[in-house]
């Protein structure tokens, strides 16, 4: 459970950075949760977008029977997004 929840709050801090129309698939993240409340993140995303993310990080914490996750994305300096006309991710430099 607490890998599925690392990895949805991966999903939700890179979707919106991508501008796809389709959801990140869940093949595309790897976690691993480390002991120190950390999480060791590997992105395989299609078309190679994550050589446009330079920073990627994940956390989790124990709160009784829950676990809290985050995480959070940095793109590369000086790459935003913007959506193509056909729906799909288009970086800019």
């Amino acid at each position: 459970m607490l890998r599925f929840s690392i990895k949805e709050s991966l999903y939700k801090a890179i979707h919106p950075l991508l501008c796809r129309p389709q959801y990140v698939g869940f093949q595309e993240a790897q976690v691993q949760p480390l002991a120190d409340g950390s999480a060791a993140v590997t992105l395989q995303l299609k078309d190679n977008l994550q050589a446009d993310i330079d920073r990627v990080t994940a956390h989790w914490q124990k709160l009784g029977d829950f676990f809290i996750t985050t995480a959070s994305i940095q793109l590369v300096d000086g790459v935003s997004c913007v959506e193509g006309p056909d729906g799909t991710a288009i970086f800019e430099l």
